[in-house]
């Protein structure tokens, strides 16, 4: 079998595939595993920003200690959200 025969199979089976159980192992997996390890990269990220911006001055500074750190924090906090109510409720 080859490799598009194989992608084939797939693509034809996706519709049996796609389940409800499957979404939500899916965003269960992302809010459980995915985020967490996301968020606790970005907060190692954002105090690595904060501490190289202490010799920067004018637009470097701001970039380094204020816009990126709410960028990243800011769009976290949405996924984070989104997330949360997309999540299924637990039994």
């Amino acid at each position: 079998m080859t490799i598009d025969e194989i992608k084939n199979e797939v693509l034809e089976n996706m519709k049996d595939f796609i389940t409800t159980e499957v979404k939500d192992m899916a965003i269960k997996w992302i809010k459980d595993t995915a985020l967490p390890a996301v968020k606790e990269v970005a907060t190692a990220f954002v105090a690595e920003l904060k501490n190289s911006a202490v010799d920067e001055k004018g637009w470097v500074k701001f970039r380094d200690t204020i816009f990126l750190p709410v960028a990243i924090n800011g769009s976290l906090w949405i996924v984070e959200k989104v997330v949360n109510k997309l999540a299924p409720t637990e039994e």
